[in-house]
């Protein structure tokens, strides 16, 4: 996971512990369901989709009891206004448009919208990760939308962004090698000496060092009772809502070059 806030878990991964492979959410999940990838920190829309062809690695995750600070949607006007309106996703997300389908049904009571990509026109936009955190001070859209703390404030609950999983072909004692190894420079990674070396070297002019430090403080990567109940209950409330997924990355990729030969014809 290229993202900030999943640094904690490389850094201090022995490097002839594993192959590491650079891949956004939504990729890492395609990857994993093809068998060209082990494990790793997958969306848990995804891993609800999975099911037994993965299994934890442990209780490691990426949870926020609250604000996310880099899931945001952000939009032209109130989220109220928004129905029938177009939203541009992110093809790097697999769960945030679910949490945000969950949050226009049961707490925005948005309808009647349509999910565009961000190239096209739209109205609001979501973006997640590292892009989210650029776009924060842009001024480009007058409204912000935190979904993880929309999450809390409908539920009371923290809420899951990915959880670790392996392939259940992988052998039992490779997967408890690896979630030792995780586990271990997971806790390495997020001490005192850790967060500041990292913020260190990742302030930018958006985001100063004790920013990016309260960034990454504010994530559980460890997932407790709490995180588990939230996990569950956004299983409940997405089960409720019509079954639908983002459209594959391989039509995106396609009709983005389709896109991408019109506008250069």
């Amino acid at each position: 996971m290229t993202y900030l806030n999943s640094e904690v878990f490389y850094r201090h991964l022995p490097e002839e512990s594993c192959e590491l492979v650079a891949m956004p959410p939504r990729a890492m999940a395609a990857a994993v369901d093809r068998g060209d990838l082990a494990a790793g920190p997958l969306p848990t829309a995804e891993v609800f989709r999975l099911g037994d062809a993965v299994r934890p690695l442990g209780n490691l995750g990426v949870a926020s009891d609250g604000s996310a600070n880099s899931v945001f949607l952000f939009s032209h006007l109130p989220v109220d206004k928004l129905n029938g309106k177009r939203i541009a996703v992110t093809t790097h997300t697999a769960t945030s448009i679910q949490l945000l389908r969950v949050l226009f049904a049961d707490l925005w009571n948005v309808s009647g919208h349509e999910f565009v990509r961000t190239d096209e026109s739209h109205d609001a936009a979501l973006w997640i990760g590292d892009p989210a955190l650029e776009r924060r001070s842009s001024g480009q859209y007058p409204y912000r939308y935190d979904l993880g703390r929309s999450w809390k404030g409908l539920t009371g609950l923290p809420f899951v962004f990915a959880e670790w999983v392996i392939r259940a072909d992988v052998p039992r004692e490779r997967a408890n090698q690896l979630e030792r190894l995780v586990s271990q420079a997971t806790q390495a990674g997020t001490d005192f000496f850790s967060v500041l070396k990292i913020s260190r070297e990742r302030a930018t002019p958006g985001m100063s060092e004790s920013d990016v430090a309260d960034y990454i403080r504010a994530f559980t990567y460890f997932l407790g009772p709490r995180e588990r109940r939230g996990q569950q209950e956004f299983r409940r409330r997405l089960e409720l809502l019509p079954e639908w997924r983002p459209p594959s990355l391989e039509n995106v990729i396609v009709e983005q070059a389709k896109h991408e030969v019109i506008s250069t014809a």
